[in-house]
Parts: C-alpha cells; structure tokens; sequence
C-alpha cells in the first residue's frame, strides 16, 4: 500500500521523540501562533530555521514530507490567487490581467508561507509523537476544565487524527490504481471525481466501523490508568526556544 508521511508516526530514538508530550504540544501551538502573527518576511526566519532544525534532528524523510505537500498545494494556490483578485491595490507592470493587485500578490504569499510552516510544525509533532501519548497529553490538558468528559473528548480527537493519515493513505493508493488504468486521461471532471471521491468516502467509513468494531471488542472503558509525564531540561530548553521565537515575532 502506497503510504505518505503527513501525519505518521515514525519510531525514531531522537530528541524530540523523547520529549515531554505535553511541552511538545505547547511548542506547537506557539510556533503555530509565530507563524500566524508573522507580518514582515524576516517574521518568518525563525520559525523557518527551527523547523528546519527540527526536522534534521527528528530524523524524518524531509524530501517525502516535500512531496507529500502536493495535498495541501491546490489549497494554498486557490488562496494565494483570491487574495491576488480581491485585494485592491497597484496593478503590476505588463502582467495582462489588470485586477490583480501587488499587494493581493504579496498577501497570498504571506498567507502561503504561514499555511506551510503550520502544516510542517503540525506534522513534525505528529511525526515524533505516538497516538497513545497524544491522546494522554490532550486528556491531561482538560482535566483541569470541569463539565468536559476528558477522556471522551481526548478519544474523539486522538480517532479523528487516526483517519486523516489513512484518508491520505486511501488517497494515493486509489490515484496510482486509477493512474494504471489511465483514468487521469479522462476530461470530464465529474467522472473523475465520480472515480476517487465516492470510494474515498466509502473507504473512510469502512474504516471507521472497523475501529469501532475493534474498541468494542477489546472492551474499550473510559475508566483506565492515568499516564505519568517526565521532563527533563532539554525539554524546558526547547520550550524556552519556542517562546522566544514567538516574542521575536511579535516584537
């Protein structure tokens, strides 16, 4: 089966794998507020190069995760070109559509790169974090909050991340069949998506019944044994790295 790396977990001894989950998931929502307050391109150096350092030291497949970006790639074209449409400003020299402005240009660019170092923080933490300790860490950040089912609320969203990389999965295996049978080739757009957006929903859903079907037989209860966290001082390290890149941000 064809198989990509967004949102894998790959077993490495590094690190960051290492590392305290719940420090881990907190450095990823501070690169990914850096990432969304970045204003001028200079914004962007520090999350960029911790990213980049963070990929080399998490020992993951840098070219596949690359190549695996083509699934965000139309998402990312079709904001970059509203914003290029819809935001008024100077029209760019010699370019023969008149409506696209400079700053609309610049704006989708930004956009662009905000979306692209969020996608790759989000996917180095999945990437260095098993699915059992991403569920602890999710419960034991709602513990606290009263009114809230935390183990309920922390199973739900530790199964909807079990499906993203099998819908990915799904994705390529059935786009390289189709590819043998030469069903890229056809024109007409609704064949096309006739051809992998039915059986991908449908594949989806059997999957999802066989995960219920495997929690019911193993006796799945919400009543279990609390995880134990360690954290050392290269995870306050990392932490305090993270903080900094968000105040240089901002500042």
């Amino acid at each position: 089966m064809a198989q990509v790396t967004f949102f894998h977990y790959i077993h490495k001894d590094t690190i960051l794998h290492r590392m305290d989950g719940r420090l881990k998931l907190l450095c990823m929502l501070l690169l990914s507020l850096s990432a969304s307050l970045a204003s001028e391109w200079w914004h962007y150096l520090a999350p960029l190069a911790l990213v980049a350092i963070a990929l080399i030291i998490a020992k993951l497949p840098i070219i596949a995760l690359l190549k695996d970006m083509k699934f965000f790639a139309i998402i990312i074209l079709i904001v970059m070109v509203t914003n290029a449409f819809t935001i008024a400003g100077d029209p760019i020299p010699y370019f023969p559509f008149e409506s696209v402005s400079m700053q609309g240009v610049i704006t989708g660019l930004r956009f662009a790169g905000r979306l692209t170092l969020i996608i790759m923080v989000c996917t180095i933490v999945t990437g260095t974090t098993s699915l059992l300790t991403f569920k602890n860490v999710i419960e034991w950040y709602l513990r606290p909050i009263p009114f809230i089912p935390e183990v309920r609320v922390a199973t739900m969203i530790n199964l909807t991340f079990v499906l993203i990389p099998v819908i990915f999965d799904s994705y390529t295996e059935m786009m390289n069949a189709q590819k043998s049978r030469c069903v890229e080739l056809r024109k007409n757009p609704i064949k096309r998506v006739n051809f992998i957006v039915f059986p991908l929903l449908s594949r989806t859903l059997r999957r999802t019944d066989e995960i219920i079907y495997a929690m019911e037989s193993r006796c799945y209860s919400e009543i279990r044994t609390r995880a134990i966290f360690k954290t050392n001082k290269i995870d306050w390290l990392i932490l305090t790295i993270c903080v900094a890149v968000l105040f240089f941000v901002i500042l």
